[in-house]
């Protein structure tokens, strides 16, 4: 009896014991169980539609440098419209650095790549991840630019500002070493990860190509595709500036020469810009705008000569501001100087720190330093943030070019020809290996896949099926940028424009189109096909002299309506810079000739109404209620 109750105060000890020990093991785990480095979160993006808003899922990805630097990057994720079975999601990397994709993707109603779900994130410091550095820093560089009244006060202004913001960024214990590609790549891979995704393709912009490359040097097992848009140039492919703006310079001419008119107007475009610098080296130019007043000079013309070569529109007008310029015309300048002053969404902080982070890659001993020239940082300003330069070692990891002999990826190389940051692309391609195709676009800017139905398709295809992908027959028709050789800038006009291109019609719109369908209904096609009627059937009418006049009117009319919206088409279809100021003087006079319809309408309309021939007369009504909506569509905003 008495063995039995020891072993029975024994056995409780024991299980009390071996329970107390469990709690302690699971108190333990729980514990040391780490929080995930990925959350989702509820969406605050503007969006295109309902649609593509329930597509979305938001989230923040915390990271931290091995310093313990934390940082929180955002990160949106779109669900594909059609989802396909298998596909591997798409990850956009935006340029700069310093740029943004996240505030953007739920402004496109359609799929970046059809069947694959997007995924972008803002690098550390960008866009909508935090913290955000120096936020007057921009406002700082802008008034640099403006302010200076010479290229040498434009360099100190411009390394005053920088050096203060790294002293802001010291004091938060921030530092070049929490920023660099090395370290995106590492983010990436971590947040692969936290999602649960095998592999995915990437899709690479401007400095975006920079982290692709390095990402496809260290981790290729994760990357399904990977698509260069425009490169960053690597080490060996280091021009100066300067010498890379006029090559340039040489390519806009050619484009010149193709275009009618062009050449005959401007003459050589590098003796163009030659005589724009020589003009400012002079006498600087200086430019009164809305934003303020800017002192143009030889500098400042390189660099706004370098912006307008990334868009369109502005490359469009460059011939004549270039013009103006040696003109010394300052009512044509203004747009331009009001573009130049303002300020760029890029977060200049995160970029200076990364580019200073990657300055072994750039910085080539005893050659013209193009980071230095391209980006704006002042001599010394990185060696003044703690990092050094030449062959001595810097404080974090360089990224790099992968070797030929390692990539197995299928890698798309996008170059533009007219891309003034863009390397010799061939060579990039042939130290990719033969898994990599370059498909170079004579008349693209920095940036490739842009509005061009084709670039877009393209991209997609070789997302879709890589292995396979062959360079599209449709290339060819892609159009060139139009060079502007004559503009009288309307703004009212360029408003009306703008109108044209909203994506739902408006009502006084769709009321037009169907007047101008009436009309053509009643004055031409019922005529036509009553007349073929009467001769089929061998029971000839008589000609009506008036209504083949009203008719004949109307068809005139009706023809000349068409070759107006063939000339707004072509204007929309080429975005060149007449959607931003006007219409060339020899359409300028659209308006009135609309205007001028109606006077055959009522001289018709009282002739017909005498004759009682009402159906020719509800033509030519029907035309004048087109000419009166296309006049109100130019007063209602």
């Amino acid at each position: 009896m008495i063995r039995l109750m020891f072993l029975t105060v024994l056995s409780g000890l024991l299980l009390s014991v071996a329970t107390s020990a469990v709690a302690e093991v699971d108190a333990a785990t729980t514990a040391k169980e780490p929080i995930p480095a990925y959350q989702a979160q509820p969406c605050d993006l503007p969006v295109a539609s309902a649609d593509v808003a329930a597509r979305l899922q938001c989230g923040m990805l915390k990271v931290q440098s091995p310093d313990g630097s934390p940082f929180q990057l955002a990160v949106v994720r779109k669900a594909a419209t059609e989802p396909k079975a298998g596909a591997a999601p798409v990850l956009f990397l935006h340029g700069g650095p310093g740029g943004e994709m996240t505030r953007f993707t739920g402004l496109s109603e359609g799929d970046f790549a059809p069947g694959h779900e997007l995924i972008a994130i803002d690098m550390r410091g960008s866009g909508r991840s935090t913290p955000l550095f120096c936020p007057k820093l921009a406002a700082e560089l802008t008034k640099a630019l403006a302010a200076s009244p010479d290229d040498s006060s434009l360099v100190q202004q411009r390394r005053a500002a920088l050096l203060q913001c790294q002293q802001q960024m010291l004091a938060q214990g921030y530092s070049p070493a929490d920023f660099g590609t090395v370290q995106t790549v590492q983010d990436l891979e971590l947040l692969r990860e936290q999602l649960n995704i095998e592999k995915w393709h990437l899709y690479s912009v401007s400095y975006g190509t920079v982290v692709a490359l390095q990402y496809l040097a260290v981790a290729p097992q994760a990357l399904e595709s990977v698509t260069l848009d425009s490169v960053y140039p690597p080490d060996e492919l280091l021009t100066s500036f300067k010498l890379q703006q006029d090559q340039w310079l040489r390519q806009l001419d050619l484009l010149c020469q193709q275009q009618n008119g062009c050449a005959s107007r401007f003459g050589a475009i590098p003796e163009l810009f030659n005589r724009a610098i020589t003009e400012l080296t002079q006498r600087p130019l200086q430019l009164e705008n809305g934003a303020g007043t800017l002192l143009l000079t030889p500098d400042k013309l390189r660099l706004a000569v370098m912006a307008a070569a990334t868009a369109e529109q502005p490359l469009s007008l460059l011939l004549l501001w270039l013009e103006a310029v040696s003109q010394r015309n300052t009512a044509l300048l203004k747009p331009w100087a009001e573009a130049m002053l303002q300020q760029s969404p890029i977060q200049f902080a995160a970029a200076m720190a990364t580019e200073c982070a990657d300055r072994q890659r750039y910085y080539q001993q005893g050659r013209a330093d193009s980071l230095e020239q391209v980006f704006g940082l002042p001599e010394g300003v990185c060696a003044s943030f703690g990092v050094a330069t030449g062959a001595e070692p810097g404080p974090v990891q360089v990224p790099q070019v992968p070797e030929t002999a390692r990539v197995r990826t299928s890698v798309l190389l996008l170059a533009g020809g007219l891309d003034v940051f863009q390397p010799d692309s061939l060579v990039l391609s042939q130290w990719l290996g033969p898994h990599s195709q370059l498909v170079a676009v004579s008349g693209a800017l920095h940036g490739v896949r842009g509005a061009a139905p084709c670039l877009r398709k393209m991209v997609g295809d070789f997302i879709r099926a890589p292995e396979r992908f062959g360079p599209p027959g449709c290339l060819a028709e892609v159009a060139k940028p139009y060079l502007v050789t004559a503009l009288e800038p309307n703004p009212t006009v360029a408003s009306a424009l703008a109108s044209l291109q909203q994506a739902q019609p408006s009502a006084l719109l769709l009321a037009l189109v169907l007047s101008l369908l009436l009309s053509a209904l009643l004055g031409v096609v019922w005529p036509v096909l009553a007349g073929l009627w009467f001769w089929l059937s061998g029971r000839p009418q008589p000609v009506c002299r008036t209504g083949l006049l009203s008719g004949a009117s109307v068809l005139l009319s009706l023809a000349l309506w068409g070759g107006l919206v063939w000339s707004l088409w072509q204007t929309l279809e080429r975005q060149s810079a007449e959607l931003w100021l006007g219409l060339p003087p020899d359409s300028q006079p659209w308006r009135l000739v609309i205007a001028l319809t109606f006077v055959p309408v009522l001289i018709f309309g009282w002739w017909l109404a005498r004759q009682q021939r009402w159906r020719q007369l509800l033509a030519q009504l029907a035309l004048g209620s087109a000419v009166l909506l296309a006049l109100a569509l130019q007063l209602v905003p």
